[in-house]
């Protein structure tokens, strides 16, 4: 059986006296069945467990994740008395697909056997996708994007969510229709192209001197770009400061 849950809004909490690497699950384990000779866990008990662990960890907005195990398939018999489940340390951050956790069970507080847990860990996202094929060096507007669940290969992706991080970008590489948008495909746009009419200020010990130059080349905020100066005609070094704005050092 999957467990899911909507990331952010369920979380387990941690009791106090957690082992280095280890992560508390709190309280008995309700699912536990219990006889008077002993008590038993089964997958359910180790997917919320897991499940709690994922999303301390890799908890974010917008994300539905399951995880199903797939071993142990019989239940685990453990004595009578109160449990406590620890998730050890794993490989793998937060990537989905097959997975394997040690899960170790403590009764009252005192350590009983340790579990191989293997399962199925899947995520899905709502990403920002174009709505048609966008060009390098293209600044992406609204009309050009719609929201799209998809499944996510990690918790940690770099998927862009929200659509206002990517309007008004500009475009860095072909992004192709209803695919996910990543951060490392889009910039900001610059905010001065060569060949604009752009102030030149030189500012140095209470100095300011302005003048008009011409840009030799494109620059975003903080760039260092080469600038003519139309009254001497001379080309310099200023930093792009604002749009239509250059300064350069006294």
């Amino acid at each position: 059986m999957a467990v899911m849950i909507l990331l952010g809004v369920f979380l387990w909490g941690h009791g106090s006296g957690m082992p280095d690497g280890m992560a508390w699950a709190e309280g008995p384990v309700s699912s536990t069945s219990v006889r008077l000779d002993g008590q038993s866990l089964d997958g359910r008990d180790f997917e919320r467990v897991i499940l709690a662990e994922l999303t301390r960890r890799y908890g974010r907005s917008h994300h539905q994740v399951s995880f199903r195990v797939l071993f142990p398939k019989r239940v685990v018999e453990v004595p009578k008395g109160k449990i406590h489940l620890e998730i050890g340390e794993w490989s793998g951050g937060g990537r989905t697909g097959r997975r394997a956790f040690r899960v170790g069970i403590f009764v009252n507080h005192q350590f009983f056997r340790t579990v191989n847990v293997v399962g199925e860990v899947k995520a899905q996202v709502e990403v920002a996708t174009p709505t048609r094929w966008l060009k390098p060096k293209e600044l992406v507007t609204g009309e050009d994007l719609s929201l799209m669940m998809v499944d996510a290969p990690s918790l940690t992706h770099d998927f862009i969510l929200d659509l206002d991080e990517v309007i008004g970008k500009q475009v860095v590489r072909p992004l192709p229709p209803r695919q996910p948008i990543r951060k490392v495909m889009l910039d900001y746009p610059p905010m001065i192209h060569k060949g604009d009419r752009v102030m030149i200020e030189v500012r140095g010990e209470g100095l300011l001197v302005q003048t008009v130059g011409i840009a030799k080349a494109a620059g975003k905020r903080g760039e260092t770009i080469p600038v003519k100066n139309q009254t001497s005609g001379r080309e310099v070094l200023g930093t792009v400061m604002a749009s239509g704005l250059v300064e350069v050092g006294f």
